[in-house]
């Protein structure tokens, strides 16, 4: 999630919304594992993560706490509000119950080994939960950001913020992440996701996880899988965009990144990287205009600050320059942890 203050306002507050479309089948593929168990989406994650460690083990962590929730849930066809709080609060009981804990992490296989998951890593075990027993649970996404909603039979739904065990409204997502009504529009956040769009994050949390190693080059097939089974993700344009500016290939990366700008324009660090290549290519008003842009949007990274005193400097404005180093280093001190 962003680093944004969680405003505790809404807590309790039902959020019923009709849709026109159906609601999407939460049952899995009718496929077995070699335990007999319904291969659910959190198995498919784990599969597509055997090359970087996933292993029987956590396999077998998944399978418990699928089996923990079928034996812990006992309204399942969640006809009221409170069936479904019922239900939603078991599955949080479960997981919590079996030691695990929101934190940072990329793949649900490392995250239930060490016992720290990820809002994605979250709506994986929910969603596997959902198909095993067949509940009306499917995940949403909102800018770095996952949750789930519980359907009802008429369209309705509500939000369930996994990481707190707390209903949140539309309201509440767009506001506090600060999403722009027109990628809402455009069907980017806030949209239910499909299985094929639910396995495009996958693949953008494990070209994440690869580019964090520095593996860029082997990041970017993630990030293009991506972006082929869901076509208006900005985080992975973003990301794939960022590795192509790593390997040095400028143009490449930046029509990644003006794409993923003109899916989600409040994104401060697309427009910093667009700044980067600009400043590379000796385009110093273009880089000036994104630096600023960046720095609007999200004024506590300092970096944006440090390069518009590069800019300047290259100006020949060596006082302006020193008054953006200076701006630079009072904002890495007061907001760097």
């Amino acid at each position: 999630m962003r680093k944004t203050v969680i405003m505790m306002a809404l807590a309790t507050a039902l959020l019923f919304v009709r849709q026109n479309a159906l609601i999407p089948a939460t049952q899995p593929e009718e496929r077995k594992g070699r335990d007999g168990r319904p291969v659910t989406i959190a198995h498919d994650f784990l599969d597509m993560e055997r090359e970087f460690g996933a292993s029987e083990a956590d396999y077998r962590a998944l399978g418990r706490i699928i089996d923990r929730a079928a034996a812990a849930i006992s309204v399942r066809k969640g006809r009221t509000n409170a069936d479904a709080l019922s239900i939603l609060r078991a599955i949080d009981s479960v997981i919590t119950g079996e030691g695990y804990r929101f934190g940072k992490n990329q793949l649900l296989s490392s995250g239930l080994r060490n016992k720290t998951i990820d809002c994605d890593n979250y709506c994986a075990l929910y969603t596997a939960i959902a198909e095993t027993l067949g509940l009306p649970i499917l995940p949403v996404y909102a800018p770095d950001h996952g949750f789930v909603r519980f359907f009802f039979d008429d369209g309705a739904y509500i939000n369930w913020e996994t990481t707190q065990a707390l209903v949140r409204t539309d309201s509440y997502y767009i506001e506090t992440l600060r999403i722009p009504v027109e990628s809402v529009r455009a069907g980017v956040y806030m949209k239910t996701l499909s299985r094929k769009e639910f396995i495009a994050v996958e693949y953008n949390n494990i070209g994440a996880h690869l580019m964090a190693s520095g593996k860029y080059a082997s990041s970017l097939p993630y990030f293009s899988a991506a972006v082929e089974l869901y076509p208006v993700f900005s985080s992975a344009y973003h990301n794939r965009g960022s590795s192509l500016y790593a390997l040095k290939r400028l143009n490449d990366a930046l029509a990644d990144l003006k794409k993923a700008n003109r899916l989600d324009h409040s994104r401060a660090g697309t427009h910093n990287t667009m700044g980067d290549i600009h400043l590379d290519r000796g385009e110093l008003d273009s880089a000036l205009a994104e630096f600023q842009a960046s720095i609007e949007l999200d004024p506590t990274n300092y970096v944006p600050y440090n390069s518009i005193a590069i800019i300047m400097k290259l100006r020949g404005e060596d006082g302006k320059s020193r008054i953006w180093a200076e701006k630079s280093r009072r904002v890495r001190e007061r907001h760097e942890k």
